[in-house]
Formats: C-alpha cells, sequence, structure tokens
C-alpha cells in the first residue's frame, strides 16, 4: 500500500510541473506579442502610441465630459476670452448647429456669417424644425442645456477658487474684515447664495393659449387661408345657377429681429461662477421672451416689429357701458359681451388677459342693495370655495391669465394710467419663433478696449400672426379704481 500511495504522489508532482511549464510558456509567449504589438503602428498611423496611448498631454477639456451646455463658455470664446480647447461642447453644438441650419438647409438656410464670426445657440429645441434638426441632435442640446443650468461644476469651482485665482492674487482679503488697508486677521472670501432674480412680467399669450410654431431656416412661413365661402340659391326648373365663388388668401409669418445686447467685463467671462452664469443666461433668454410676448400684445406692425393683437385691423371693439370722461368704470355685464362678441364672430371663447389688479376689482364688484348705485349688496362674482382651494382666476367661468405687459398708460381725457382687457380665441394666435438665438461679441472700439469690456448682441427671429383678427376682443380706457 505504501508503495502504491508513494506512486502516485510521484505522478501528481509529474503532472502539476508540466501544468506550471505550460503557464509558464503561454506567459512569455503572450508578453512577446504584447511587445511586438507595442512596436506595431496602427494602420495608416505612423505613431505607435496609438494601440497603446502613451501619457501624452491632453489639450483642453474632454469633448465626452458631462459638462452641460454654458452660455459663459460660449461667449468667451467667440469675445477671445477663453481658448477654444476650453470650451469644446459648445463649439461642437454650434458647428452642428451651422450644418443642419446653414450649410445642409439648401435653399432655405439660414442666412448668416457663420463659425467665426457668429454663434448659433440653442434656444428652445421644439422651435427647431424635425426637418432640418434631427430629434436626437434636439433632444441632445435639451439636455446639454439642463445639464448647465441644473448642476454646477464643482471641481471646476474649486480650481478657480483654489488655484487660478490664488494665481492672481485674489486668494485672500487684505487683513480686517472691517476694513481691508488696516490690520487685522486674514479674512476668507465672502460665500456666495443663489442668485436672488428680477421680479419679472409674466408672458401673456403663451398662458393664454397662443400657439408656436418653429420658423425653418430661411425665416419665412406661409399658410393658406379660406377668406370668403361659397353661396347658396334657390332655384327654379330649368333655371340657371348663380356662379359664386370661394375667397383665399394667405397669413405669413415673416421674421423679425429682436435684439439684446449687455456690455459685461472680461473678468465675468474668464472667471465667472455658476451664478454669473445663471445671471446673463436667463436675464438675457428672458428679455427676448418678454420682448416678443409684449409686441403680440401691442406691437406697432411695422416692417421691424410685429403687430400687436390690439392693434389688428379686424379686432372686434367694444366700448364700456359705464363710460367716463376721463376713463370709463367696470362694469359686471360687459364680462358677457366680451364672450358673445367672440361668439357672434363663429369663434370659440377661450380666455381673458388682464392687470392683476383689473381682474381683482372686478371681483370686489357688489349688487345694489337698496338705491341704484350704492353697491351694497352682494358680490357679483361667487367667491365661496372649499377649504384650502385658492381663489381660481376665472371670470364667467372662462380663465384669467394676469400679467403686468398689460399696459396701464393708455390715455382718456386728463387720464393717462388707464389699462385694457382683450380676450379671444388664443389658439388662433400664432407665434412663429427660431429655435436659435444668434450670438456676436466684441471686444473693439474705444469704450470697450479701453475698460476691458465684451459687447455680446443676441438676436432672436420672430414673428405673430393671427389666423381670424376677428376671433378677438378688446375694451380700452378702463380705469381699475372706480
Amino acid at each position: 500500500m505504501s508503495a502504491t500511495l508513494e506512486s502516485e504522489v510521484k505522478s501528481l508532482q509529474d503532472m502539476a510541473r508540466k501544468t506550471d511549464d505550460q503557464i509558464n510558456g503561454l506567459t512569455k509567449s503572450f508578453s512577446g506579442l504584447i511587445e511586438q504589438l507595442k512596436k506595431t503602428p496602427a494602420p495608416g498611423s505612423p505613431n505607435a502610441s496609438q494601440v497603446f496611448g502613451l501619457p501624452n498631454a491632453r489639450i483642453g477639456e474632454d469633448p465626452l465630459t458631462s459638462r452641460g451646455y454654458s452660455f459663459l463658455k460660449m461667449l468667451g470664446v467667440v469675445s477671445n476670452q477663453i481658448k477654444p480647447e476650453q470650451a469644446k461642447v459648445e463649439l461642437q453644438v454650434a458647428e452642428r448647429l451651422h450644418n443642419t441650419l446653414s450649410r445642409d438647409a439648401g435653399n432655405q438656410a439660414y442666412d448668416y456669417a457663420g463659425l467665426g464670426n457668429r454663434f448659433l445657440s440653442p434656444l428652445g429645441t421644439s422651435y427647431l424644425m424635425d426637418a432640418f434638426v434631427p430629434v436626437d441632435f434636439r433632444r441632445e442640446m435639451k439636455s446639454l442645456v439642463c445639464a448647465g443650468v441644473d448642476k454646477a461644476d464643482h471641481g471646476e469651482m474649486k480650481w478657480m477658487r483654489t488655484q487660478h485665482l490664488k494665481s492672481l492674487g485674489y486668494d485672500s482679503k487684505a487683513l480686517s474684515w472691517l476694513n481691508e488697508l488696516t490690520g487685522g486677521a486674514i479674512v476668507a472670501p465672502p460665500e456666495m447664495g443663489e442668485l436672488i432674480e428680477l421680479l419679472r412680467n409674466k408672458e401673456a399669450l403663451v398662458n393664454a393659449g397662443a400657439r408656436v410654431v418653429p420658423l425653418p431656416p430661411q425665416g419665412r412661413m406661409k399658410f393658406p387661408r379660406q377668406t370668403s365661402a361659397s353661396t347658396t340659391y334657390w332655384v327654379g326648373e330649368n333655371a340657371p345657377i348663380t356662379e359664386s365663388l370661394v375667397g383665399t388668401g394667405e397669413v405669413t409669418l415673416q421674421a423679425k429681429k429682436l435684439a439684446v445686447l449687455i456690455k459685461a467685463p472680461n473678468e465675468l467671462i474668464r472667471f465667472a461662477s455658476p451664478a454669473a452664469e445663471a445671471l446673463l443666461r436667463d436675464d438675457m433668454t428672458k428679455s427676448l421672451a418678454l420682448g416678443l410676448d409684449l409686441a403680440g400684445l401691442q406691437g406697432t406692425g411695422t416692417d421691424t416689429q410685429p403687430r400687436g393683437v390690439i392693434n389688428f385691423k379686424d379686432i372686434i371693439k367694444l366700448t364700456s357701458s359705464d363710460p367716463r370722461p376721463n376713463g370709463d368704470a367696470f362694469s359686471a355685464r360687459d364680462i358677457y359681451r366680451f364672450v358673445s362678441a367672440v361668439e357672434e364672430a363663429n369663434a370659440e371663447f377661450e380666455c381673458f388677459i388682464m392687470r392683476p389688479k383689473s381682474l381683482y376689482k372686478w371681483y370686489q364688484l357688489r349688487a345694489d342693495a337698496v338705491a341704484q348705485g350704492d353697491n351694497q349688496g352682494p358680490f357679483v362674482f361667487n367667491l365661496i370655495r372649499e377649504a384650502g382651494a385658492d381663489t381660481p382666476a376665472t371670470l364667467a367661468g372662462y380663465p384669467v391669465v394676469k400679467s403686468t405687459q398689460v399696459s396701464q398708460a393708455r390715455t382718456k381725457g386728463s387720464s393717462s394710467n388707464l389699462t385694457y382687457i382683450v380676450g379671444g380665441m388664443w389658439s388662433d394666435l400664432l407665434i412663429g419663433m427660431f429655435g436659435a438665438i444668434e450670438f456676436a461679441a466684441t471686444t473693439q472700439g474705444d469704450t470697450s478696449f479701453a475698460n476691458d469690456q465684451t459687447w455680446v448682441r443676441g438676436i432672436l427671429s420672430a414673428d405673430i400672426q393671427a389666423r381670424h383678427e376677428s376671433a378677438f376682443v378688446w375694451m380700452d380706457n378702463l380705469d381699475p379704481t372706480i
């Protein structure tokens, strides 16, 4: 038995040695293959490092970074305040927008100078037409812009605070936190909270239900429209039928230029925090949006400005049931005159637009109790609601959009602080908008060069038209104080 066991152990040891020799041989062969591959350049490449990637220095940021779209980096590239390598995300978006809207669109191309002179930046992906900008690219732009808005790059902020600004001498305050010119303790830079935004007007037209349609790259869109119907006649036996015609026309959206210009110190663009990024981005885009909204309400309708609703040629004009020399008074019965006027024009009334104080003045209207005009009876509009429910912004069952975009500088007699109310079928109002903002920047000029500033210009192309102007009604010269 002992001899048999000894023989089996010896056999197992021989097998283990053979296995080790095989493993060592494979290891040596694989190592030789690795060395051979390192010396073999990739096809069409003179540099062998492209196979395994030697530790080369990378210029600029990673183009595959998860960083979102930065409007300040875009402005920095346009004004030559930062190197293109530091804004690869913005450059790639601009180049692809340029290709789809300017190069690939053929005879409908968006006409602008292109990269190097001006810069296309995404405004609203839903305002870019599917025929020219692929859906995947639009979704990608939306994700990039949302990431740039919602998420700050904390690593970049830390680098700016601890390395970049420190190298420029901005790492600490002077002695004494009360007086920077006197002795004391070294005080760290103050912590900054989130940006306190300006209280702005609320957009009226979109909230009321106006339709936003994307403009094509060449900025012009036509809608065929029927202007008159055929006519029927009763005729006798063997009598001729009177001919009638069907009238046609068109509604044309022709892009008009809405622009904004800001002057920023170059330090803001070079070293800005996310709060400064949000300030410039939001301020410019909101200003453009409110400028377009205001023109849609009361624009003059020139070659350079859309015609506002209250200036439509065929809009229905009402006068107050209680006219006054220096401003007409509110009257409860006028609410239903708005609705009936629109429905008499074969349209459907959808919404009112007025200033907030106009609505709440109407909520205060009371019926007469004893004598005519004493206004001591019950409230005209029912304010009873369930506990915890808000007061709905409605009149006669129709929603009300409250906005200070509505003017309170209308004049009648000696009054110059009057307002108006407008209503109608807002889904018939078309807002044509081009889905990109064209940015341009310059550091040249007597003032900008001497002050080390960058002047940034943003241009939005848009227009506003109504499918049927008679679907809207308004009442002017109302005094909300009486």
